[in-house]
């Protein structure tokens, strides 16, 4: 199964609380764009998951606009200081259909890419970045890194 993850795109600094930080225009752009080259070079979506946090809201958003009727789910374990080893579990008793992403922020996709896939590696992601994951198992090195993309990327080799 496929299964690709996300962080958010580029967010205003500050706000009444991080939760509420939202997109900036340049932000919601770069997604657009980016979006548009991953479904144009073959990425195919089923449904979003995604943090209860404004900034992964809009950027499922942006994603939607791209691929339209994704189905979309609300997923407390998806904030940044989430553990990857609770959202591993909550996708054992919630499997997420081929294809789905989870939109998320740092540290949390940088910590569960690293724990999915069983790398000691540093897994860099900068705002707006996607990977992809051929995943057998929501459990700890129950995944393989297939790419890494960030907006403004070639998307050859997908």
């Amino acid at each position: 199964m496929k299964v690709y993850i996300s962080r958010h795109g580029e967010a205003v600094g500050t706000a009444p609380t991080d939760a509420l930080r939202p997109l900036t225009e340049r932000g919601r752009e770069a997604l657009l764009a980016h979006w548009q080259t991953l479904k144009d070079s073959g990425v195919m979506l089923s449904a979003l998951v995604v943090s209860p946090y404004l900034r992964a809201q809009q950027t499922a958003d942006c994603i939607d606009q791209v691929y339209g009727g994704l189905k979309r789910v609300e997923c407390d374990a998806l904030v940044p200081d989430a553990s990857p080893l609770v959202l591993l579990e909550w996708l054992m008793r919630n499997p997420v259909a081929d294809n789905s992403v989870l939109v998320s922020h740092m540290p949390l996709v940088a910590q569960l890419t690293a724990v999915w896939t069983g790398t000691t590696d540093r897994i860099g992601y900068n705002v707006g970045t996607v990977a992809s994951l051929d995943v057998d198992v929501a459990a700890a090195a129950g995944a393989r890194l297939l790419w890494l993309r960030s907006p403004g990327e070639s998307a050859a080799g997908r």
